[in-house]
């Protein structure tokens, strides 16, 4: 019986030692961890930056002339041009329906006590429903 790592081709695994390397210099340049926040994608001289977070990919999209030249200096090879694209995962968008967002009751109160300082009256009300809404989902209240 074959060992796992016998039966890994040595190509296959020089290209993941590659995206490895690749992911790696991407989170150094946005200082951001690596883990679950975007999937890098390298052919014919074009990175496509895969990721489901549509803040980091704005953020990837100012700065993505800036990305490409840092990569190319980094990994000794000409990048062209970079694609960013953001993409659902169905666990992301799961989180998002199922309402994260939880003010505890003491936290609903605060927002409450903020809002009554507030003199714009359509900004108070808005404030109030958020901490009203928050806190009954919150399975503390």
């Amino acid at each position: 019986m074959k060992r796992v790592n016998q039966l890994i081709n040595k190509g296959i695994d020089e290209r993941l030692h590659q995206l490895d390397e690749l992911t790696e210099v991407i989170a150094h340049f946005f200082s951001i961890p690596a883990e679950n926040r975007f999937w890098p994608l390298l052919k014919n001289q074009r990175i496509t930056l895969l990721t489901d977070d549509p803040h980091f990919a704005t953020q990837a999209r100012f700065q993505q002339s800036l990305l490409c030249k840092h990569l190319s200096k980094c990994l000794n090879t000409k990048i062209r041009n970079a694609d960013i694209k953001v993409i659902g995962l169905p666990v992301a968008s799961f989180e998002q329906k199922m309402g994260k967002f939880r003010f505890s009751s003491n936290t609903a109160n605060i927002v409450q006590s903020i809002a009554q300082s507030i003199d714009d009256k359509e900004l108070q009300t808005a404030i109030r429903q958020l901490a009203r809404t928050a806190s009954r989902q919150s399975p503390d209240a």
